[in-house]
């Protein structure tokens, strides 16, 4: 029996398919509440207040040791740290798995995590990179998101696994983490990094995550061809970013078929699609004669007449997806 949540999702997707009037629409509606239920606002609100609440309890902790530097000795300050790593770790274990305040508390434990690492390094000053905090923050880390299944741990390791990535590439102290933007090798790891996130979590989905919704999937999708996007673009007017305007190539088509065809999933489709008209309208730029008005012109109406024609298109493939997905239920 399919849960009231689950009903009210059906019955909306039918509606935007065109396939419930509003008076049918309505009358369903006199049936069964179309609002969430007190419940279901009580679970969103429980979920929002526990990461929140965990969130902010790790940067009261950094802002602490930042106002009180200089009158904390240094095991006063690890033994802070360590204290709110192993509280969030230890509390874990007693409470109920899977659960919201577990989750919650697992994802405390991976920015405790860093905040630990970078008590010892400020204290330490062992000259060290940045990345090499970034890369040790994301290895250990790893573990509690593991155990978590959730996706926001999961978010918060490929958003730092990616800034160590970004920072070991980068050849400027000044630039920091925007260098890795003017080289098209590093473009194309990061690209690579993420795409191995993203096979790995298609692949492995419901081991990793205790509610598959393919946020990870997008977010590793976002970080393969945005980098990728960038290069491509640069490809037109730089030799050494070729490689990157052909990878782009493939991995749109690979990605618009795949994501299309095999395993339907229409916000990365628009993704490809929206990265491809950036490409196609930089290209279109580069053959056209000088900067003149008609140039910058007609680039301009091509971009807004290909989103407009992706938005339309886009929509009606969603329409159509969920008339089937109603057909189906």
């Amino acid at each position: 029996m399919p849960s009231t949540s689950d009903q009210r999702a059906l019955l909306f997707r039918l509606a935007e398919a065109g396939l419930l009037t509003p008076q049918q629409l309505a009358a369903a509606a006199r049936q069964a509440p179309l609002q969430p239920s007190a419940d279901e606002w009580r679970q969103v609100l429980d979920r929002l207040l526990a990461f929140g609440g965990v969130l902010l309890l790790g940067a009261a902790l950094i802002f602490f040791f930042a106002f009180n530097w200089d009158a904390l000795h240094r095991y006063a300050k690890f033994g802070l740290a360590f204290a709110a790593l192993a509280a969030c770790a230890g509390a874990a274990i007693w409470v109920e798995a899977f659960g919201t305040a577990y989750r919650a508390l697992l994802f405390g434990a991976c920015v405790a995590t860093g905040a630990l690492l970078a008590l010892i390094g400020q204290t330490y000053q062992t000259g060290a990179d940045v990345w090499e905090l970034f890369a040790a923050w994301a290895a250990l880390m790893a573990p509690f998101a593991l155990l978590s299944r959730s996706a926001a741990s999961w978010a918060l390791w490929l958003v730092v696994a990616n800034a160590a990535l970004m920072r070991a590439l980068s050849q400027s102290i000044w630039w920091g983490f925007v260098d890795t933007l003017f080289q098209a090798r590093s473009l194309l790891l990061v690209a690579a990094l993420n795409l191995a996130v993203l096979l790995v979590f298609e692949a492995f989905e419901r081991r990793l995550l205790l509610r598959p919704a393919r946020r990870i999937q997008r977010l590793a999708a976002l970080g393969v061809l945005a980098p990728l996007c960038v290069g491509a673009v640069l490809g037109w007017w730089e030799a050494a970013f070729r490689p990157a305007l052909l990878a782009f190539v493939c991995v749109a088509a690979v990605g618009a078929i795949v994501y299309l065809q095999l395993r339907r999933d229409l916000a990365i489709v628009g993704l490809v699609v929206y990265g491809a008209i950036a490409v196609f309208a930089a290209g279109l730029a580069k053959l056209l004669p000088g900067e003149s008005f008609l140039t910058v012109n007609l680039v301009g109406l091509v971009i807004i007449g290909a989103s407009a024609w992706a938005g339309v298109w886009l929509v009606s493939l969603h329409r159509r997806d969920a008339a089937l997905g109603g057909a189906h239920e």
